[in-house]
């Protein structure tokens, strides 16, 4: 399958809680991250991390699906169209 960088967005509600299952998935697939960047938002309660990942659209899918499953958090996913220039 074709690789497609993707840019992910995770916001997480319970930090206690989901801190180390977040971490320890996206130590599972940090090969794949090109960039990570968190951002705690102390005056929400919550903190958001933004990835950018290189995966095929069926790891994409698991990746996002077991992030998704951990209690108090919300992810969203785009994958980045970007032509090459010729």
């Amino acid at each position: 399958m074709e690789i497609k960088r993707h840019l992910v967005t995770i916001v997480v509600h319970d930090v206690e809680t989901a801190f180390n299952p977040v971490s320890e998935l996206l130590h599972k697939y940090g090969t794949h991250i090109l960039m990570r960047v968190g951002y705690p938002m102390k005056d929400l309660g919550v903190s958001v991390i933004f990835i950018i990942i290189d995966l095929d659209l069926a790891e994409m899918g698991a990746f996002s699906g077991k992030l998704g499953q951990i209690k108090s958090v919300k992810v969203k996913t785009i994958t980045l169209k970007i032509e090459q220039e010729s």
